[in-house]
Protein backbone atom coordinates (compact mmCIF):
# COMPACT_ATOMS: atom_id res chain seq x y z
CA UNK A 1 0.00 0.00 0.00
CA UNK A 2 1.16 3.32 -0.85
CA UNK A 3 1.79 6.09 2.01
CA UNK A 4 -0.68 8.26 0.04
CA UNK A 5 -3.49 5.55 0.53
CA UNK A 6 -2.63 4.71 4.20
CA UNK A 7 -2.94 8.76 4.50
CA UNK A 8 -6.48 9.07 2.65
CA UNK A 9 -7.61 5.72 4.93
CA UNK A 10 -6.54 7.57 8.24
CA UNK A 11 -7.96 10.60 7.12
CA UNK A 12 -11.36 9.10 6.31
CA UNK A 13 -11.25 6.87 9.51
CA UNK A 14 -10.83 10.16 11.88
CA UNK A 15 -14.08 11.91 9.73
CA UNK A 16 -15.98 9.37 10.15
CA UNK A 17 -15.16 8.94 14.15
CA UNK A 18 -16.10 12.58 14.27
CA UNK A 19 -19.09 12.25 12.59
CA UNK A 20 -20.42 9.72 15.28
CA UNK A 21 -18.88 11.43 18.29
CA UNK A 22 -21.24 12.43 21.20
CA UNK A 23 -22.32 16.17 21.29
CA UNK A 24 -20.17 18.27 22.89
CA UNK A 25 -20.83 18.55 26.90
CA UNK A 26 -21.75 21.87 26.57
CA UNK A 27 -24.94 21.57 24.07
CA UNK A 28 -26.08 18.62 26.59
CA UNK A 29 -25.18 21.22 29.58
CA UNK A 30 -27.53 23.91 27.99
CA UNK A 31 -30.16 21.71 27.32
CA UNK A 32 -30.25 20.39 30.77
CA UNK A 33 -30.28 24.42 31.72
CA UNK A 34 -33.06 24.90 29.61
CA UNK A 35 -34.98 22.22 31.18
CA UNK A 36 -34.86 23.35 34.41
CA UNK A 37 -35.50 27.34 33.51
CA UNK A 38 -39.19 27.15 35.79
CA UNK A 39 -40.20 26.79 39.00
CA UNK A 40 -40.04 23.20 41.47
CA UNK A 41 -41.32 22.46 44.41
CA UNK A 42 -39.67 19.95 47.22
CA UNK A 43 -42.15 17.57 47.40
CA UNK A 44 -43.07 15.37 50.74
CA UNK A 45 -41.72 12.16 49.18
CA UNK A 46 -38.22 14.09 48.32
CA UNK A 47 -35.46 11.98 50.66
CA UNK A 48 -34.54 15.93 51.78
CA UNK A 49 -38.29 16.93 52.62
CA UNK A 50 -38.17 18.24 55.80
CA UNK A 51 -42.31 19.25 56.05
CA UNK A 52 -41.53 22.61 54.87
CA UNK A 53 -43.55 23.55 52.11
CA UNK A 54 -41.03 25.30 49.61
CA UNK A 55 -40.13 26.67 45.62
CA UNK A 56 -37.62 26.79 44.05
CA UNK A 57 -37.21 28.99 40.60
CA UNK A 58 -34.53 28.94 38.55
CA UNK A 59 -34.48 31.49 35.86
CA UNK A 60 -32.73 31.53 32.41
CA UNK A 61 -30.43 34.40 33.33
CA UNK A 62 -28.82 32.26 35.93
CA UNK A 63 -30.87 33.84 38.67
CA UNK A 64 -31.91 31.33 41.34
CA UNK A 65 -34.76 32.16 44.19
CA UNK A 66 -35.40 30.28 47.05
CA UNK A 67 -39.19 30.68 48.64
CA UNK A 68 -39.69 28.67 51.97
CA UNK A 69 -43.41 29.19 53.56
CA UNK A 70 -44.97 28.97 57.19
CA UNK A 71 -48.31 27.08 55.93
CA UNK A 72 -49.11 24.71 52.94
CA UNK A 73 -50.44 27.30 50.72
CA UNK A 74 -47.63 29.12 50.59
CA UNK A 75 -48.89 32.37 51.53
CA UNK A 76 -47.09 33.15 54.81
CA UNK A 77 -43.67 33.44 53.53
CA UNK A 78 -40.84 32.72 56.22
CA UNK A 79 -37.57 33.41 54.05
CA UNK A 80 -35.75 33.64 50.66
CA UNK A 81 -32.70 33.66 49.21
CA UNK A 82 -31.30 34.51 45.83
CA UNK A 83 -28.44 33.27 44.16
CA UNK A 84 -26.76 31.90 40.98
CA UNK A 85 -27.06 28.63 39.09
CA UNK A 86 -25.81 27.02 36.09
CA UNK A 87 -25.41 23.53 34.49
CA UNK A 88 -21.62 22.38 33.78
CA UNK A 89 -20.24 18.97 32.99
CA UNK A 90 -23.96 17.11 34.29
CA UNK A 91 -24.03 19.22 37.63
CA UNK A 92 -26.11 22.10 38.70
CA UNK A 93 -24.21 24.32 41.00
CA UNK A 94 -25.60 26.88 43.28
CA UNK A 95 -23.60 30.16 43.92
CA UNK A 96 -24.97 31.85 47.24
CA UNK A 97 -23.84 35.75 47.48
CA UNK A 98 -21.68 34.82 51.03
CA UNK A 99 -19.48 32.35 48.71
CA UNK A 100 -21.03 28.86 49.39
CA UNK A 101 -21.63 26.42 46.42
CA UNK A 102 -23.74 23.62 46.32
CA UNK A 103 -23.02 20.97 43.70
CA UNK A 104 -25.70 18.71 42.73
CA UNK A 105 -25.15 15.80 40.00
CA UNK A 106 -28.78 15.43 37.70
CA UNK A 107 -29.18 12.07 37.94
CA UNK A 108 -32.18 12.10 35.53
CA UNK A 109 -34.27 15.13 34.09
CA UNK A 110 -37.49 13.91 32.60
CA UNK A 111 -40.71 15.62 32.38
CA UNK A 112 -41.72 17.66 35.16
CA UNK A 113 -39.43 15.62 37.35
CA UNK A 114 -35.43 15.63 38.25
CA UNK A 115 -33.94 13.40 40.39
CA UNK A 116 -30.18 15.38 42.08
CA UNK A 117 -27.60 13.50 44.00
CA UNK A 118 -25.85 15.89 46.35
CA UNK A 119 -21.85 16.07 46.19
CA UNK A 120 -21.97 17.16 49.93
CA UNK A 121 -23.43 13.82 51.51
CA UNK A 122 -24.12 11.72 48.35
CA UNK A 123 -28.42 12.39 49.19
CA UNK A 124 -30.48 11.34 46.55
CA UNK A 125 -33.41 13.64 46.24
CA UNK A 126 -36.00 15.45 43.93
CA UNK A 127 -38.03 17.74 42.98
CA UNK A 128 -41.79 18.54 41.06
CA UNK A 129 -41.79 21.14 38.19
CA UNK A 130 -44.68 23.05 39.62
CA UNK A 131 -46.13 27.01 39.24
CA UNK A 132 -48.51 26.50 42.52
CA UNK A 133 -48.86 25.54 45.94
CA UNK A 134 -49.53 23.42 48.11
CA UNK A 135 -46.53 21.48 48.07
CA UNK A 136 -48.40 18.39 48.96
CA UNK A 137 -48.61 15.54 46.51
CA UNK A 138 -52.19 14.86 44.76
CA UNK A 139 -53.92 11.83 46.39
CA UNK A 140 -53.27 8.65 45.05
CA UNK A 141 -55.88 7.41 42.62
CA UNK A 142 -57.83 4.40 43.70
CA UNK A 143 -57.50 0.97 41.12
CA UNK A 144 -60.10 -1.02 40.19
Amino acid sequence: MSAKWMTAMAVACALAVTAHAKPPTQSADAALAAKMVGTWINPPDSADYEGVPSREIYYADGTYLYYEYEDKACQKLVSSTASRWYVSEGALFTDFPEGNRLKDQIISLQGKKVVLRSAEDNLTYHRIKSSGCPTELPAPTARR
